[in-house]
């Protein structure tokens, strides 16, 4: 009886764990442009400087804006990107514990038309606590490219 008492606790507990689970999902917009030369990058993108280089083969990086909000598990969240585009993030869930947990997040990026939206792209990934999801998502009305910079932890 205790040991049934204990594993039915224990269930208890373990599924409002899954129930509760959520991210913090950080969006950063950037604009990306030129060719050659050496590469400039504002202050606010500083720490991304190798990998969008490693990435990408611009000589200027601009921080247009950057939100982080929090995503329940199964939550869909929706961000208005620079190019007049929408971006919809679903947090589908975590695996693991810790600095090594997986973060499982969709993504499509659409425009709204007069009969609903048109898909642009769709993204599924996974990526350790913190890891970076860098790419590219279109051009602004100015001609550079629009990056995106995803994190979740």
């Amino acid at each position: 009886m205790r040991k049934t008492l204990l594993a039915a606790a224990l269930a208890v507990l373990m599924a409002s764990a899954v129930f509760a689970q959520s991210a913090k999902v950080t969006i950063t917009q950037v604009a990306a442009s030129g060719s050659g030369g050496s590469v400039t990058i504002d202050r606010e993108i500083e720490g991304l400087k190798e990998s969008l280089v490693k990435k990408f083969a611009f000589s200027k990086y601009t921080f247009l804006s950057a939100k982080t909000v929090n995503v329940a598990s199964g939550a869909v969240g929706t961000w208005d990107l620079a190019n007049g585009n929408y971006l919809d993030m679903k947090f589908e869930g975590t695996t693991g514990t810790g600095e090594s947990a997986l973060y499982t997040l969709s993504l499509e990026v659409y425009k709204r038309t007069d009969e609903g939206r048109e898909s642009i792209s769709t993204i599924k990934y996974k990526r350790t606590k913190g890891q970076p999801l860098i790419v590219g998502v279109g051009k602004l009305a100015s001609g550079a490219s629009l990056i995106l910079v995803i994190t979740a932890e």
